[in-house]
């Protein structure tokens, strides 16, 4: 291989006199060079539509794909954005149903799609398209796919879905390929409605809601040998709900919201803490709810002031050091983003390591548009192996990342 060799050939040439610089340049900075790199905030974009509109439903656990809704000659699809073929319609779209999920490296999507029995779960890939895996026996035949593991082969959602307003009911199902589509029962022998929202990236822990329409939901935490746990909800509450919207790869931090004495409240759960209300943002209704969560739980995004998507929702950032604020606020204020005309009305998802948050706001020019943002991690750039130390090692890296073209 003679261009490897040529690359080593100059790397060996230079090594030296670049050490020395670096060795020269850590000397004068005490190891503890700052510089830092800017945030970015990229819209998604909208189909070719007279009334644009598109949505963002989940982020992939690498950040590098979303998924979503968008209209175009007045057709609703589901949509996928990645950052090599930007946005891209998948399929149709039942209204309501959006392409509800993708797996963490954003290779797999799912949702739901017309069959020929009717309303049925997909799973989606670049190379096959949609796969219906149809329903549970019985009636009515609905289902609806919401979650999907890392490497596509475990999918969750809800089946045998009847969901004409006041009447909600229907059962969480988890998809194999061996296996196809089991159901997962509910919380309690009286509910009638159960469904997952998210699961881990090897699909062994799933999360969603469970409990009887018009009387209460709770949220749920499921695993092969322990099933379906209902984790309740907080006391004094309006109402007695509360659902499980997304949660961390190992499956020890669960998100969503719930129905604290104070209001509707975004939550986070863990086994030893319970379930902890993160309160909501001043002003609007009292409703928050949180949506995506870092892989190390440290970070959760969501919605906070809902009323139903008919006032003037804010995305939101918290962490336990700051508290829950507003995103849009976080960013210009903290990161130098000029967001002038946009109102950030949600935060959908979160990437794994905290760095890339997707939503979707009201543009300037006043349509529904999905968003992403990239925020840099806090640190020495100069740090490529992440340990907290610049040194030898960090220079390695470097050569390393230079012979691959990084």
């Amino acid at each position: 291989m003679p261009g490897r060799a040529a690359k080593h050939k100059e790397l060996n040439m230079r090594s030296n006199g670049r050490w020395f610089i670096m060795a020269a340049g850590l000397a004068v900075a005490g190891g503890a060079a700052q510089v830092f790199a800017q945030a970015t905030f990229t819209r998604l974009g909208t189909l070719a539509d007279l009334n644009p509109y598109a949505t963002v439903t989940r982020l992939s656990r690498d950040g590098r794909a979303a998924s979503g809704l968008s209209r175009e000659g007045g057709v609703l699809y589901h949509t996928r954005w990645s950052e090599m073929d930007g946005l891209v319609k998948v399929a149709p779209a039942d209204p309501g149903y959006a392409f509800n999920g993708v797996s963490a490296t954003g290779r797999y999507g799912v949702g739901a799609a017309p069959g020929p029995s009717g309303l049925e779960a997909y799973r989606w890939t670049v190379a096959d398209g949609a796969q219906l895996l149809g329903d549970l026996t019985g009636a009515p035949h609905r289902s609806i796919a919401a979650a999907v593991s890392e490497d596509g082969a475990v999918v969750g959602g809800l089946a045998n879905a009847t969901l004409e307003w006041p009447t909600i009911t229907g059962q969480a199902f988890r998809w194999t390929q061996a296996t196809g589509m089991v159901g997962l029962g509910f919380g309690a022998a009286w509910h009638d409605l159960s469904e997952v929202w998210a699961m881990t990236p090897d699909g062994g822990v799933m999360v969603g809601d469970t409990g009887k329409n018009l009387v209460s939901f709770h949220a749920f935490r499921w695993t092969q040998g322990a099933g379906m746990v209902d984790l309740g909800d907080l006391p004094g509450g309006p109402d007695d709900y509360s659902v499980a919207t997304d949660l961390t790869p190992d499956g020890q931090v669960l998100v969503g919201v719930c129905c604290p004495a104070s209001g509707y409240e975004a939550f986070r759960w863990t086994q030893s803490t319970g379930m902890v209300p993160l309160g909501d943002l001043p002003g609007g209704d009292h409703y928050s709810q949180a949506s995506g969560v870092s892989d190390d739980g440290a970070i959760i995004v969501g919605v906070a002031d809902w009323d139903g998507g008919l006032g003037d929702q804010k995305a939101f950032i918290w962490d336990s050091t700051h508290g829950m604020r507003s995103l849009k606020t976080v960013l210009e204020t903290e990161h130098g983003l000029d967001l002038t005309g946009w109102t950030l009305t949600g935060a959908s998802g979160i990437s794994g390591d905290g760095t890339v948050i997707a939503g979707e706001g009201l543009s300037p020019e006043g349509h529904t548009e999905g968003w992403i943002v990239k925020i840099p991690r806090a640190g020495c750039r100069a740090d490529l192996n992440g340990d907290g130390l610049v040194d030898f090692a960090d220079y390695l890296e470097f050569l390393n990342l230079y012979d691959l073209g990084c």
